[in-house]
């Protein structure tokens, strides 16, 4: 699975209030009126209740300047955004169709308690609407924590109240949060830290504590992050994603995931970088979907032959996947070629200094001479060698 990118907020704080022009009300959505950063409110949720009032109209802060960054943070709970790396891709854009345009309008369903004080639970609902305001297709369902703190009622992630009973076990440098579905492996934990060691030396940095979240497969890896339905918790059968700069969520049902390690330690040496070139490396080094590097190397190999037409510069310019075989995802395949390529042509150096500079992909390969019409004919020279040994 795809490791999303998180954007980034403003983290200035203010005090809440629930200003008059957002005056809590229970209406049904209508598809025909509805405006982006609107907020229904569903007719059984409590909106006389104190801390409820205050929380919908964070939500409502929160729906109105969620993508636009330069607007100050008064509406997320700032010790997630440093331990998260941001607030989720998902939700930052859950409205917006594949054209950009605002289709699935939120709608506050219910609010719930804890058991915690000044702790509830929001259940928003993204969903198009009919002309007659019933949903026709629900995209998104995820529960805010809402709490109170010094300056009001902030909202942020559940995952602590999500894992609250899930075991701790410290292993090595690795601090494991385990499902109670799944069963520990010390054998694989130990793999873990061995890849670790070898990343370490690889990325020329030292090891560092690391969140691992052991699920048991991408939907109760969902389930933790607090989406009671998500377009992919039901789609792949293992998957994974990395977090800031020390957490990796695993949803393959074990205890080591190095595709995903590799994605905390590219952050802390580069920072922003291209994600084709990043998702490229973290499978050069330790494979995607239970398969190494090689294999897909050989199924982008084949793919290339078979599929001369196949624009791909368009793969490597969207996070939208094509896959081969269901398991080889064409742009990581790619951009593992394209590492490999660089580590071949000028060495550990020439590749750490295209992934430190910036996002944009293009002047990145200019040093190697790919471009974007080149592209096919200098990965088809690559596919020609011998897989590179890496140690």
């Amino acid at each position: 699975m795809q490791a999303l990118l998180f954007a980034a907020i403003a983290l200035v704080s203010c005090a809440a209030s629930t200003p008059k022009d957002q005056a809590v009300e229970e209406v049904q959505p209508s598809a025909s009126s509805y405006e982006f950063g609107e907020l229904h409110i569903w007719p059984t949720v409590d909106t006389t209740d104190a801390f409820n009032t205050e929380a919908i109209a964070c939500l409502r802060r929160f729906c109105t300047k969620k993508v636009h960054p330069e607007e100050t943070n008064d509406y997320w709970y700032t010790p997630d955004l440093e331990r998260f790396g941001g607030i989720q891709a998902e939700l930052l854009y859950a409205e917006f169709d594949s054209l950009g345009d605002p289709r699935y309008p939120p709608t506050l369903m219910s609010i719930r308690e804890t058991g915690v004080p000044d702790q509830r639970l929001l259940t928003v609902r993204w969903a198009k609407m009919d002309s007659s305001g019933v949903a026709e297709r629900v995209r998104y369902v995820f529960d805010f924590l809402a709490r109170g703190t010094a300056e009001g009622v902030r909202l942020g992630s559940p995952l602590d109240h999500t894992t609250q009973q899930w075991e701790r076990k410290r292993f090595g440098t690795v601090e494991y949060i385990i499902s109670p579905q799944h069963a520990f492996s010390e054998q694989q934990a130990r793999q873990q830290l061995a890849d670790i060691d070898r990343l370490s030396r690889f990325f020329e940095l030292p090891t560092f504590p690391i969140h691992f979240y052991s699920c048991t497969d991408p939907t109760e890896l969902f389930r933790m992050h607090g989406y009671q339905q998500h377009p992919l918790m039901h789609v792949f059968p293992t998957g994974g994603r990395a977090e800031g700069t020390d957490i990796v969520y695993s949803g393959n049902n074990k205890d080591v995931y190095t595709h995903e390690v590799v994605h905390l330690f590219s952050s802390r040496k580069f920072g922003e970088r291209p994600w084709v070139l990043d998702e490229g490396m973290a499978t050069l080094l330790a494979g995607s979907n239970e398969y190494d590097f090689t294999w897909h190397r050989a199924n982008l190999k084949r793919y290339l032959e078979e599929e001369p037409d196949v624009d791909l510069v368009a793969i490597c310019a969207t996070y939208d996947p094509t896959y081969i075989n269901e398991h080889t995802n064409v742009a990581y395949a790619i951009g593992g070629v394209l590492c490999e390529l660089m580590l071949r042509r000028k060495g550990k150096e020439g590749l750490f200094k295209a992934l430190a500079a910036g996002a944009d992909l293009w002047p990145a390969l200019e040093p190697y001479d790919v471009a974007r019409r080149t592209l096919r004919s200098e990965l088809i020279k690559e596919l020609a060698l011998e897989p590179l040994v890496i140690p």
